[in-house]
């Protein structure tokens, strides 16, 4: 199961995507969003995709001066939370 949240950190907008995975591995979080890195590979085959969907979201963010970063517990799943700036009026 995929859910998002969505809270405010003045003067931030913070959005977590948080699945119920096995999870991923502590040394292995910073390395979720480089180019074409996968955490299993195991399933390679079976599992299509390119593997640069974070990649491409750590671009956009922080070209808008925003935050990503993931947590993970290992058998519990795992959350990436991007961080943007409220826009003003």
């Amino acid at each position: 199961m995929i859910s998002v949240l969505i809270q405010t950190e003045e003067p931030h907008i913070v959005f977590q995507v948080k699945d119920t995975s096995k999870g991923i591995p502590e040394q292995e979080l910073e390395r979720i969003f480089e180019r074409f890195y996968r955490v299993d590979t195991s399933n390679a085959n079976q599992v299509k995709g390119t593997e640069l969907g974070l990649s491409i979201a750590k671009h956009i963010i922080l070209q808008h001066d925003g935050k990503i970063w993931a947590e993970s517990e290992v058998g519990e799943g795992a959350s990436v939370f991007f961080s943007v700036k409220k826009a003003t009026k």
